[in-house]
């Protein structure tokens, strides 16, 4: 991706919304160009540090959009804790950083029905997204 604040980032979590973050992916790259659309791993080159490459990835985006699943809250690790709960879980991270970076707009993106989960069920650094706008995706009729 060049420079530019162009680029659409698309953050989701696999177990819970791959398939219409994939048929998203695909549609504003139609429009956009794939060049101007960052997905994980489909970007990501091999050997990057993960991590480095998102936080640098998302300083270059106008926008995120943050696709929240009906799963997206409650989602566990191999132990059983609540993921969002991890300070490493890289969705957290993604969202975090989204939230902290001046220019970039985060959208968070409800998916087959979906809803936005309570302030107080989140950490609290992923509270304020509570207080954006959703849009909403639902399932192909």
């Amino acid at each position: 991706m060049g420079a530019s604040r162009e680029a659409i980032f698309i953050g989701y979590r696999r177990g819970d919304t791959a398939d219409v973050a994939g048929r998203i992916y695909d549609s504003l790259a139609d429009r956009f160009g794939r060049e101007r659309i960052f997905k994980d791993v489909d970007n990501i080159p091999f050997g990057a540090e993960f991590g480095d490459y998102i936080k640098s990835t998302l300083s270059r985006c106008s926008v995120a959009l943050i696709l929240i699943g009906p799963n997206w809250a409650d989602a566990t690790d191999a132990n059983g804790g609540r993921r969002l709960d991890d300070p490493n879980d890289w969705v957290r991270v993604e969202i975090e950083t989204a939230l902290a970076t001046a220019g970039l707009q985060g959208v968070p993106v409800l998916i087959n029905g979906a809803r936005m989960p309570a302030a107080d069920r989140l950490p609290e650094s992923l509270q304020p997204l509570c207080k954006r706008n959703a849009a909403s995706v639902r399932q192909d009729p």
